[in-house]
């Protein structure tokens, strides 16, 4: 069954910068071995603010596309190897936000949640 009122705006989602499935398993994979199982789920909100603290993240490094200019021509710069030495490191302060996430995460309840 399907209840919506005036006021709830339809979910509208952009194209995530995370992997919403890895991101789950991998906090319920801390929460298993650095919190003795504690949460069980995880929440929408914490999602979003995994995602929201990745995309800070890329800001701040700026690899968005939005503070790149738009090049003259269009060879590539960025050689493959470079790209994948990006991703590995944007990976791996993913990693580190959802671990100091389920870490700081108050032992209420057994969802994480933000």
């Amino acid at each position: 069954m399907n209840i919506e009122t005036e006021n709830t705006p339809p979910v509208t989602r952009t194209q995530s910068v995370i992997n919403r499935s890895a991101v789950k398993a991998y906090a319920l994979k801390v929460s298993r071995e650095k919190r003795a199982n504690k949460f069980k789920r995880v929440g929408e909100d914490f999602l979003n603010a995994v995602e929201a603290d990745v995309e800070a993240v890329i800001r701040q490094t700026c690899i968005s596309l939005d503070c790149i200019p738009a090049a003259e021509d269009d060879r590539e710069f960025i050689t493959g190897t470079a790209l994948d030495r990006i991703r590995e490191k944007l990976n791996e302060r993913a990693k580190r936000i959802i671990h100091g996430r389920v870490m700081r995460h108050p032992s209420i309840g057994c969802t994480l949640q933000d």
